[in-house]
């Protein structure tokens, strides 16, 4: 795997929410290499991420994500369901921002457009801005509190320098989202915003990645990868991120998961490549070596490795078991179901050495390992109103058995970026867990045999 100037490792973990602090602390927080933060998670509590990535976190390093492609979707999705109004975090950051944003969005109410960007004035004002959010936005919070006091007499003792833990490792080029339809007019502003980036970021003493952010149909399409792949080849950035907007890799067709590879081998031309929302199939690109220019893989907190790039109403929430077998969530019931098959409840031993070995798997596997595999799936029953307001029973997952996925999650991941592994070996444990599921769980465990054609070639 390539070193990338800015990254600390090949294991990436995106913050989601407050409550994901818990998995990232403690225990977990040697898990895992470098941490991507959202913008407009940064606007709407920055306080409370200064205090995080300066002394909970003990300085691990962070980059941030502008989003800058949010405002070229149409305001309906920065709007607060309740309110009607442009969310306050999202506000902020337009703001921050400032031209074309703040006019198109917050004046007129209107998303952006690739015309807006036309005289290198205003390109050049866009992107000095949206690195200063990324640099500074952090610094400055600390520096406006009693944190600051402290850095201050670090820098006196000489021990760091001043505020040197809210300095992002690398900055990101502002950048906007492609599809088949709309590519060719928002892939020269791209490229444009990328160049006057990078040189951006000499000044300033940072590396520069650049995000790219595509439909899974670009993928599909040749002459339009093609495209973008010449575009993206004139800039040279520290690294791409790569954003396949709704791409569950496991879910995803080898058709779509051929393009991905080419796209990543394509741009790694140029520079290392990370995936910002990949699952184990990309972990095994890199960790197998199949696709060296694949440097760092991200994820969330057990649901966030694919994302659509509009929000998505999220349904009922469902307890799931991550199946390192399959590496992939099951429902827990059907998690059950391809665990009895496996053999992995004939005992205790049996299913750390077959199943799964983590510490949370450890901590909950006693005597009876199926009467207490069922600590992943407790639920409760709540009354919700469905359609014609009528009262509805729904089963949902206790906070307990979220945070018991969740932490039994985190393990798995540490132990799949860990794990040395061969292309054949893995191919033959994806054909192997295939054969012995199909029946039982056919939908669920399709990807098996599709990585495993892949990793063969």
């Amino acid at each position: 795997m390539p070193n990338v100037d800015g990254i600390a490792g090949a294991h990436l973990v995106r913050y989601g929410t407050a409550a994901d602090q818990k998995y990232l602390l403690g225990d977990f927080l040697g898990t895992y290499d470098h941490l991507v933060i959202n913008a407009n998670m940064v606007a709407h509590m920055p306080s409370a991420l200064a205090s995080l990535v300066t002394q909970k976190m003990q300085r691990k390093p962070f980059f941030i994500d502008p989003q800058t492609h949010a405002f070229q979707h149409g305001t309906s999705y920065l709007e607060s369901s309740t309110t009607g109004e442009i969310k306050r975090s999202i506000r902020d950051l337009v703001q921050a921002y400032g031209a074309p944003v703040e006019e198109a969005v917050l004046e007129r109410g209107e998303a952006i457009l690739p015309a807006d960007f036309a005289t290198d004035d205003l390109q050049d004002a866009f992107c000095e801005r949206v690195l200063d959010f990324q640099e500074s936005r952090l610094r400055a919070e600390v520096k406006d509190s009693d944190v600051s006091k402290y850095y201050e007499f670090l820098e006196e003792e000489g021990i760091a320098d001043d505020l040197g833990a809210v300095r992002p490792s690398l900055l990101v080029a502002p950048y906007f989202y492609l599809d088949a339809r709309n590519a060719g007019r928002w892939l020269p502003v791209n490229q444009a915003l990328a160049a006057r980036t990078i040189t951006k970021g000499v000044d300033r003493g940072l590396p520069v990645a650049v995000q790219v952010v595509i439909s899974r149909d670009v993928l599909a399409t040749s002459r339009v990868l093609e495209t973008v792949v010449n575009y993206y080849s004139r800039v040279a950035p520290a690294a791409f991120l790569v954003w396949v907007s709704d791409m569950a890799e496991d879910d995803a067709s080898e058709d779509v998961l051929t393009g991905f590879i080419y796209l990543v081998r394509a741009l790694g031309a140029s520079a290392p490549v990370i995936n910002l929302y990949g699952g184990y199939f990309s972990v095994a690109l890199m960790q197998t070596g199949k696709v060296p220019e694949l440097a760092a893989v991200t994820h969330s907190l057990e649901y966030g490795e694919s994302r659509d790039v509009v929000p998505v109403g999220g349904g009922i929430p469902v307890a799931k078991f991550y199946l390192p077998n399959i590496h992939s969530r099951l429902a827990t019931r059907d998690a059950l179901r391809a665990i009895r098959v496996l053999g992995g409840f004939a005992s205790r031993e049996t299913f750390l050495n077959t199943i799964c070995p983590c510490a949370e798997c450890q901590s909950i596997m006693g005597n009876d390992p199926e009467r207490d595999f069922a600590t992943y799936g407790v639920t409760v029953t709540k009354a919700v109103r469905g359609r014609g307001g009528r009262l509805i029973a729904r089963e949902y997952p206790t906070s307990k058995t979220k945070d018991h996925c969740v932490r039994h999650y985190m393990w798995a991941k540490e132990r799949e970026y860990r794990e040395a592994v061969s292309a054949a070996n893995l191919a033959t444990a994806l054909r192997d867990a295939y054969s012995r599921l199909a029946r039982v769980l056919p939908d669920s465990v399709a990807h098996c045999e599709v990585w495993a054609n892949i990793l063969e070639t």
